[in-house]
């Protein structure tokens, strides 16, 4: 077997002990896959004041770079292959850090078979807190009128209990099949070689919030299958940045999102 050439882009925020552990199980995954795979790690580092990462790792390459200023989520990733390009490289995984790798990561996802249209591979994300996969993000596109109603939502925050109706609810995509879907969680997106070649470097003009609908429609217009693959696991810790927004700026960054969503793409 070929070694795979993987880049890992994350994104930390004032989450330093969540960086260290997610560091940490890098490196473990990396260990049992030593054969068969060279791993990079890119952090974007978004924090004030910046903390000079300590972690030294053993079996992957760790290159920090603070941004300067926050620059949210996708904002940082671009900023990151700015230093960094993705382009040769077999997977390009884009994550926040409050999260863990299981120790068999990288040989599940080196030995699966991808098929050439294959754009993103969305792995089995397991929530610790809420005890389910988050995988998948959607199984269907969003339709307009919920696209709208959702734009509508966020406007006017007293509407936000309108949310539970227009969402997925668990119950309907907690037994979802491997296969075909819309879009993955974006806690942590696996691109492929095949994605950047057609799609280039993140260019995501928005803040926070709407990443799973950006990726999932640049692989619809690009002819490429969003794929979730629940024998690649990945282990959540919970939202340690986002739990730091204030509902105000919550409701905005996501207005800001779906408005753009919808004049892009629908």
């Amino acid at each position: 077997m070929s070694t795979k050439h993987v880049i890992i882009y994350c994104v930390n925020y004032n989450s330093y002990d969540c960086l260290h552990n997610y560091l940490l199980s890098i490196d473990n995954a990396a260990k049992e896959a030593i054969h068969s795979v060279d791993v990079q790690v890119v952090v974007a580092d978004n924090s004030a004041p910046v903390i000079p990462t300590a972690y030294t790792p053993d079996n992957f390459s760790l290159h920090v770079f603070p941004t300067g200023q926050n620059r949210g989520y996708f904002g940082a990733v671009r900023y990151a292959m700015g230093k960094i390009q993705p382009t040769d490289y077999d997977y390009t995984i884009i994550s926040n850090v409050d999260l863990t790798l299981t120790k068999d990561f990288f040989t599940s996802l080196t030995n699966r078979q991808t098929e050439k249209d294959t754009g993103w591979i969305a792995p089995a994300i397991l929530s610790k807190t809420h005890h389910i996969d988050f995988n998948p993000q959607a199984i269907n596109r969003y339709s307009p009128r919920k696209m709208r109603l959702l734009r509508l939502m966020f406007r006017y925050p007293l509407l936000m209990k309108l949310k539970r109706k227009l969402l997925h609810h668990i119950n309907e995509i907690k037994d979802c099949k491997p296969g075909q879907i819309y879009a993955g969680h974006g806690s942590l997106i696996i691109l492929t070689k095949e994605f950047i070649k057609r799609c280039g470097i993140i260019d995501y003009p928005v803040f926070l919030f709407g990443e799973e609908i950006f990726l999932a429609e640049l692989c619809r217009k690009n002819g490429m299958k969003v794929i979730y693959d629940p024998d690649i696991i990945v282990n959540d810790i919970g939202s340690v940045s986002t739990s730091k927004i204030l509902k105000p700026q919550f409701c905005r960054h996501n207005y800001e999102a779906i408005d753009y969503l919808i004049k892009t793409f629908y």
